[in-house]
């Protein structure tokens, strides 16, 4: 680190700042000077902090924020990414609810669950390839040196002023698949608005990327849906003839965002458009500032999951303040189509000890899913289920046969199930208890192996960067 360009400056970014004390749950925790709320810039009441896991094994943290707002509790429960033990993860949350001059940032509440080692042994190089430019930019090597395939996830780290105090969050780019041994280039981009201020980033840690549920009102009933974007959108509604949702949207970044939504399936004829009704801010060559207008059509692309779910994917201005509108819902009709068999052999990552997987079949009508192989020697397939995907039997387990015969060697544990086959082996079979539809209309399986899908991901970075050069 002693190679890094310093900028120190005195702060002024940050108008209002509260610590409160640490508040542990058992070996988890948040340490006193890591939990800060303040209002950013764009006058967003904003809490940062570092969640520190001392527990022997992997844990994902619910933090629940609690913030008194002119005399009024409020409180947001959230459930974080994967913290391998002895790491530290930054978190960051927007609260645009908070809105009087003097908030008081409650201690907060923390829970947590075990879960599976989803990032052991990946880690930061500390040699002359950690750079803080200059122009704020972080720059480093990232290394997998597990036996474990990542996929799907960032780098995060809290960015620290001279004086040790937080001023953000920072994030690296997206990373679809990092193998064991290799070695990639990350790189964290700051808000333009605290360039001159960044001292240092600390606290380095592998992340999920996350992707956030919303519900709407629509028709007395909850409909569900989500969006993967670094901007922020909350208090969805429906329009009374429920084919327009809007949101109201916040992107506090300088240059625009990518915004990627996914909504169930109610007709195979829904096709939607996205408008903005709404402002953003430009410092201008002069500095003394331009606001622009939106209220038009914005161009967006629209595709088909193999899971029956619509994707939207459009962009945000930046600095972006006001609403999007989604036209083009329907309502159910009988056109939505669940075939019987997925062939999901190229969104799904499993491993095996010896041989390879030739493809995988999800049988939506038997709650099955079949993997079939090809192998010369004994061996062990072990891959990761999803609870909202395909859930065990009433005794916590699969009914697995292997060539047609049924085994009871196989082993879940962690959500990770383990099955031994002999050499030869030809098809594996998985059973569940059940499937649960994953947005209430949409039912079928899909058993997520090893981590998460990645044509998916492939598919929507592509579409991402697609979009950003219309």
């Amino acid at each position: 680190m002693k190679d890094m360009h310093k900028l120190i400056i005195a702060s002024t970014t940050i108008a209002l700042l509260i610590l409160v004390p640490a508040f542990a749950s058992g070996e988890v925790y948040i340490p006193d000077h890591e939990y800060v709320g303040f209002y950013d810039d764009d006058g967003i009441f904003t809490v940062i902090g570092g969640v520190k896991n001392n527990e022997m094994y992997p844990i994902i943290p619910t933090i629940t924020v609690n913030v008194s707002d002119n005399g009024n509790i409020f409180t947001h429960k959230q459930e974080f990414s994967h913290i391998m033990p002895a790491q530290m993860l930054p978190l960051k949350l927007k609260l645009p609810e908070i809105t009087s001059d003097n908030p008081i940032l409650g201690t907060p509440e923390i829970s947590y669950k075990q879960t599976e080692y989803k990032y052991e042994s990946g880690y930061i190089l500390y040699d002359d390839s950690l750079v803080l430019h200059d122009d704020g930019r972080m720059t480093g090597m990232i290394k997998n040196g597990g036996d474990k395939t990542f996929l799907n996830f960032r780098i995060y780290a809290l960015i620290k002023d001279q004086n040790e105090n937080i001023l953000d969050v920072a994030s690296s780019q997206q990373f679809g698949i990092m193998h064991p041994g290799e070695t990639l280039k990350f790189e964290m981009v700051p808000d333009p608005k605290i360039v001159n201020e960044i001292n240092s980033y600390s606290c380095f840690s592998f992340g999920d990327e996350s992707v956030l549920p919303l519900n709407a009102d629509r028709n007395g009933e909850q409909y569900t849906f989500r969006y993967e974007s670094g901007a922020l959108f909350h208090d969805g509604k429906f329009s009374s003839d429920t084919t327009e949702l809007k949101m109201t949207s916040l992107n506090s970044f300088f240059g625009e965002l990518n915004a990627s939504f996914e909504f169930p399936q109610s007709s195979m004829n829904e096709n939607f458009e996205v408008y903005l009704d709404g402002s953003s801010w430009n410092a201008g060559s002069s500095g003394s500032g331009v606001t622009t207008l939106y209220k038009e059509k914005v161009t967006n692309l629209q595709s088909l999951d193999e899971m029956g779910n619509w994707h939207v994917y459009f962009t945000v201005p930046g600095f972006y303040q006001g609403d999007v509108i989604v036209k083009g819902f329907h309502e159910p009709d009988g056109t939505v189509e669940i075939p019987e068999e997925l062939d999901i052999s190229n969104m799904v990552y499993a491993e095996m000890t010896t041989g390879q997987v030739t493809n995988i079949i999800a049988k939506t009508s038997e709650d099955s899913l079949i993997i079939n192989l090809e192998t010369t020697e004994d061996g062990v397939l072990s891959f990761t289920t999803s609870d909202f995907l395909i859930r065990p039997f009433s005794d916590g387990g699969f009914f697995v046969l292997v060539d047609g015969e049924e085994i009871d060697s196989a082993t879940y544990e962690n959500k990770i199930l383990t099955i031994p086959y002999t050499a030869n082996t030809e098809k594996i079979e998985v059973y569940g208890s059940y499937v649960i539809p994953e947005f209430g209309t949409i039912a079928m399986i899909v058993l997520a192996v090893a981590v998460i899908s990645i044509i998916v991901l492939s598919r929507k970075n592509s579409i991402s960067y697609s979009l950003s050069n219309v």
